[in-house]
């Protein structure tokens, strides 16, 4: 069986998970240029080393409550940045690099291919569509995105 490496990651109370081979590094908050009359979900466009990539707000995307600020870095730095757990993954998805805000990230989990379960139909619906499969660890879960369908549609809107 094919063993798995996943960067698991928190939004909110629940865990998410991305294949390690698909994150390229992890950052702290960055400071964004926001775009006028983008998807509520594209927080706006950031310089990573003369690159410029999308920041999509990770939690707007699946249909939580949006980040107030998490991941996107205040004109004026504000308290004490150590206590913030906030990052941005930066990841590839559909043949580009673009900005993942997330709460915190958690760990990298090795697993077996044969764990990872298909989600339910019951899903297929609202954020479920961005699911690509759901790890249980002895009732703690962590849901797989599929990456490639939840930028889709961010070059549109940038």
């Amino acid at each position: 069986m094919a063993e798995l490496q996943l960067v698991v990651f928190r939004l909110g109370r629940e865990q998410f998970a991305a294949p390690i081979t698909r994150v390229r590094e992890i950052l702290r908050p960055v400071r964004v240029s926001r775009m006028p009359r983008t998807a509520p979900f594209l927080r706006g466009l950031f310089n990573l080393r003369g690159q410029v990539l999308p920041l999509l707000d990770t939690k707007a995307r699946l249909g939580m409550q949006a980040s107030p600020g998490s991941g996107a870095a205040p004109a004026q730095p504000e308290g004490p940045a150590r206590d913030n757990k906030a990052r941005v993954m930066v990841l590839e998805a559909q043949g580009e690099n673009v900005g993942l805000m997330v709460d915190e990230v958690l760990e990298v989990l090795r697993c077996d291919e044969a764990d990872l379960q298909a989600p339910r139909t019951v899903l297929d619906s609202s954020a479920g569509r961005f699911l690509a499969a759901v790890l249980d660890l002895n009732g703690r879960l962590v849901l797989v995105l599929d990456l490639d369908r939840l930028v889709e549609g961010a070059a549109e809107a940038a």
